[in-house]
């Protein structure tokens, strides 16, 4: 039996799985609904990362600010050179493409991922029109060290 929490991240895994046509037919995320994922309630101090996953979200507290989460977001890509973590915070940081929200809205996420699965993602879409529509910020937070795959003439290949 699924928890609530679990049914609303399901939810919006549904939510950011869907074609769009503000984003050139595209979903949020084009892999989601495709991709083996793991959703595990979890104290901050413990998201170690398991095999096998395309990736893997902790349900953090709620009493975390988003800076406190973007610490522990940094701490976790320092410690784990194979994973990338991501913060996708409550309300208190939405994130949009083009207008769409783009963060869960309701609960404070911490999402790791295969480095490796996810440039091959990120390589896919960069032939496409795909990132023609992210605000160049927000490109490059997700991106992060990826950002080289994607041409808009935003700084640095």
């Amino acid at each position: 039996m699924l928890s609530p929490i679990e049914k609303d991240i399901l939810n919006w895994i549904q939510h950011v799985s869907e074609a769009r046509p503000e984003l050139k037919g595209f979903a949020i995320c084009p892999f989601a609904s495709k991709s083996k994922y793991k959703i595990i309630e979890s104290n901050i101090e413990n998201l170690d990362p398991i095999e096998g996953f395309d990736v893997i979200i902790f349900v953090v507290g709620l009493h975390h600010t988003l800076e406190e989460i973007q610490d522990w977001v940094e701490i976790y890509n320092t410690l784990y050179e194979k994973w990338e973590y991501f913060q996708d915070c409550a309300a208190s940081y939405d994130t949009y493409i083009n207008g769409i929200q783009t963060n869960n809205g309701k609960y404070n996420l911490i999402l790791a991922q295969p480095k490796e699965k996810l440039r091959r993602f990120r390589e896919i879409l960069s032939r496409t029109e795909y990132y023609d529509l992210w605000e160049e910020e927000y490109l490059l937070e997700i991106l992060r060290n990826d950002s080289d795959l994607v041409r808009l003439g935003i700084g640095t290949p």
